[in-house]
């Protein structure tokens, strides 16, 4: 019989099950641990299990005088939790005063329940205006009917029409609407275990018979005061709502529920090679982001980094599931059991099963986090080569630039600046360690000249050269662009204009490193462009980042980064102004922000983690190959280093040098992981196969260190910018050469290009007519376009301008 009823236990999660009858201890405590509300012991067994928690255990005694149950309650209450009185086959007035001085003599008791041998519906609610709970020997109960009905009799309604309020929620969490019951559509739903309810003019109301979105009913609940119930289904179809738009009435469906719906879809339908095809076809791949997500989350220290990561281990794990048949009430399912548990696990690491499952820079990383280099000994293969890859199956780089969780993070905070302006700007700031406690959120001028004075000369002079030489390239850039066209037309003129924006805010990240040249590339490139108001935004800036801002001719810096930078730059922040156009690099919640402001100011670009490609012939030099690949990887960890090359040797000689560089480099650390983790290898036949690679790459920067890699480039079509001959180093783009840093990424560029002082530019058209007689057939074909599209009052302005003949 112990088994029969564990297994029962263990396989429907729905009933909350108390069972009587046990006398082993060990029995007990696998129903418990298995899911059973309680044990309802007899008197005399109460002693031996006391070792369980009190409150899972109840008392059974039988119907007698109150002097006789109290005394025995008496007996065992400081090991039990609840009492349950056994009746006879009767139950009198006098019997339930009985047990109604029983409960008052203990009125800490979680409960005291009344077992009856007959369902009595007249009993029954006399029971529950007295605080007693009911419980019916299950052997009366011969159909569901009569179970229902004695559920129903405990119900209460004000309604005239005797019906009662119920809240439909699905089992995986979203309230699906408001209906009506009655007795006899809960009878019903019951019986035969789906939604049916109770229309106020058509009758029972049989989800889903017309629309196919039937309901499986899993449980009926009833509210504290009785007269409103809230059933928990499974809802299938299109949704509860006879909108067909709608899955809810409330139409508010979102997190775990949206996600799994959402992969799910993705599970049957996701395009073949899209990333998420991969993740659910890649065993390997999907392993890999769990562990690296949940290192990072382990890793996070302020709530919103908390928060975004935790929602990407979510998404990867949701992945797993339901790839599996998993849904999230499976995963919730569990949990609950656990809950009921009342032996845990020790909560212990598992060293052993960390070595055996996860590869040897992984382990090291969970093993010894934040530190993510490989433990003494290990092989260098996974932490120091580039993963080989065959040129069919080099991914695409396009990666969605905007994180969804952290969208809705910068989305909070964007509306709150919006709303409340400076006084939001520093909250954010002070509590996301941008600044402390009472200090100014922003410099002047002034103090940023202070900034640069104090800098030694050679750094000084260091800026100047830097900036010049991006001033003259964006000097140049902008004489490519005419200030005006005019073309001649018909009876007028019509024209074009170019004039700079007037505010423009720019950005320089405040991460691992001082970025002083990402201020030069933004401020100095706005002021060529003619911007007249130009601000910068760097969270904790040293002194070389304000000595830049000030070099490059910055009207002032705001001390904060992150989404709270860019809502003082789109709505204006106190002495911050609005702008018209927000540039600059960041993480990506100043990605999700920038995402979240085009459109009402201009941005330069929704940028990701940097990426380099290097396109290399048997005559390139490894040891330049390797630097610039690793000054590409120390970027980020997330950073991507890529080299394509019709030599087998060089790529070996490139391993080496990449292994030895490591070896000696400060930011090992990110660089390697950056390598093994992102970063890849392609060996191809031609170099016409190694453009073409490049071209379906469309990198941020592209390397070419070939013999006539001059000719070779102009092979290559896509690309943010392009580096040719191993002499013209990345980082000379990087560090002020002339052209832009700030480039696009993902794959974008076969779409976007870089910063530049076209970024701060508009187009602004103009026309003049002053003859209409000459102008006759532009107006007369205005008005019979007017017409074609149904637009009359747009015909009649034309028509008014036709001139007489």
């Amino acid at each position: 019989k112990f088994e029969v009823v564990n297994s029962f236990i263990q396989n429907d999660d729905s009933i909350q099950c108390c069972i009587a009858g046990i006398r082993d201890v060990d029995q007990a405590a696998t129903l418990l641990n298995n899911g059973t509300s309680k044990i309802i012991l007899s008197e005399e067994d109460v002693e031996s299990m006391a070792e369980l928690p009190k409150e899972r255990l109840a008392v059974q005694i039988l119907l007698a005088e109150p002097e006789t149950m109290i005394a025995a309650t008496r007996s065992c209450e400081k090991r039990v939790s609840s009492i349950v009185v056994m009746c006879p086959t009767a139950v009198t007035d006098a019997d339930l005063s009985s047990v109604t001085a029983l409960a008052k003599e203990f009125p800490t008791a979680a409960s005291v329940t009344v077992t009856l041998k007959t369902v009595d519906l007249v009993l029954l609610p006399k029971i529950d205006k007295l605080r007693l709970q009911s419980q019916i020997d299950a052997a009366q109960v011969l159909d569901a009917s009569i179970l229902t009905s004695a559920f129903c009799s405990l119900l209460t309604t004000d309604r005239t029409d005797g019906l009662w309020t119920t809240v439909v929620v699905d089992e995986s969490g979203p309230t699906l609407g408001v209906v009506y019951s009655s007795q006899e559509s809960v009878v019903e739903s019951v019986k035969l275990k789906r939604g049916v309810y109770q229309s106020r003019t058509r009758g029972l109301w049989y989800k889903g018979d017309t629309s196919a979105s039937t309901q499986d009913l899993h449980a009926v609940r009833v509210d504290c005061d009785r007269d409103a119930l809230c059933y928990i289904v499974t809802q299938h179809g299109t949704g509860f709502c006879h909108r067909p738009s709608m899955y809810t009435c409330f139409d508010t469906v979102g997190g775990v529920h949206q996600l799994t719906k959402t992969l799910q879809q993705r599970l049957a339908n996701a395009p073949e090679g899209s990333y998420t095809k991969r993740l659910f076809d890649d065993h390997d791949m999907l392993k890999s982001k769990l562990i690296e997500e949940a290192i990072e989350l382990s890793e996070a220290k302020t709530k919103e980094e908390v928060a975004a990561e935790a929602a990407d281990v979510l998404y990867f794990a949701m992945v797993a599931c339901v790839k599996a048949g998993v849904d999230f009430t499976d995963v919730e399912k569990v949990l609950d059991r656990r809950h009921k548990k009342i032996k845990r696990r020790p909560g212990n690491t598992k060293p052993d099963f960390i070595k055996h499952h996860v590869p040897a820079a992984e382990s090291a990383a969970v093993a010894t986090a934040p530190t993510l280099s490989p433990p003494t000994g290990a092989t260098t293969p996974t932490t120091t080569t580039l993963r080989r890859i065959a040129a069919a199956d080099v991914p695409a780089l396009h990666r969605d630039p905007v994180d969804a969780r952290a969208r809705d993070i910068a989305e909070t905070i964007l509306t709150d600046i919006r709303t409340r302006g400076e006084a939001a700007l520093v909250e954010h700031a002070v509590r996301l360690g941008d600044l402390g406690a009472g200090e100014a959120y922003v410099m002047d001028r002034a103090e940023l000249k202070r900034h640069f004075d104090a800098l030694p000369a050679a750094e000084q002079g260091t800026l100047e050269r830097t900036a010049a030489r991006i001033r003259a390239f964006a000097e140049a850039q902008r004489k490519s662009l005419s200030d005006t066209c005019v073309l001649a037309i018909a009876g007028g003129e019509a024209g074009q204009e170019v004039a700079p924006v007037e505010v423009a805010g720019c950005y320089a990240p405040g991460g691992r490193y001082p970025l002083p040249s990402s201020v030069l590339m933004g401020a100095v490139t706005a002021r060529v462009a003619g911007v007249k108001t130009v601000w910068v935004a760097s969270p904790h800036p040293q002194a070389v980042v304000c000595a830049a801002a000030y070099v490059a001719g910055a009207d002032g810096l705001l001390k904060a980064g992150g989404a709270q930078a860019i809502g003082a730059f789109a709505y204006g922040a106190g002495v911050v102004p609005v702008c018209d156009a927000i540039v600059g690099p960041g993480n990506k919640f100043v990605t999700a922000a920038k995402s979240l402001v085009a459109g009402s100011v201009a941005i330069d670009m929704l940028a990701g983690p940097s990426e380099c490609l290097v396109v290399a012939d048997d005559t390139a030099d490894a040891r330049i190959v390797a630097a610039d690949l690793l000054a590409q990887a120390e970027h980020d960890t997330a950073a991507r280093a890529i080299l394509v090359s019709t030599s087998a040797g060089l790529l070996e000689r490139v391993d080496a040098e990449v292994a030895a560089q490591l070896a000696e480099l400060p930011t090992a650390e990110t660089a390697r992981e950056a390598i093994a983790h992102n970063s890849f290898a392609v060996l191809v036949d031609t170099p016409d196969a190694a453009a073409d690679i490049s071209n379906r790459l469309a990198p941020e920067h592209l390397e070419v260190h070939t013999v006539d890699a001059e000719a070779l480039s102009r092979k290559m079509t896509h690309y943010g910018a392009l580096f040719v001959g191993q002499n013209a180093a990345e980082v000379l783009g990087d560090y002020g050469a002339g052209p832009n840093h700030t480039l696009p990424t993902g794959g974008t560029a076969r779409s976007f290009g870089g910063l530049s002082v076209h970024t701060f530019l508009r187009q602004r058209t103009w026309l003049r007519v002053d003859d209409l007689a000459a102008a006759r057939v532009i107006v007369a074909d205005a008005v019979d376009m007017a017409l074609s599209e149904g637009l009359h009052a747009h015909s009649r302005a034309a028509a008014l301008r036709l001139a007489p003949q």
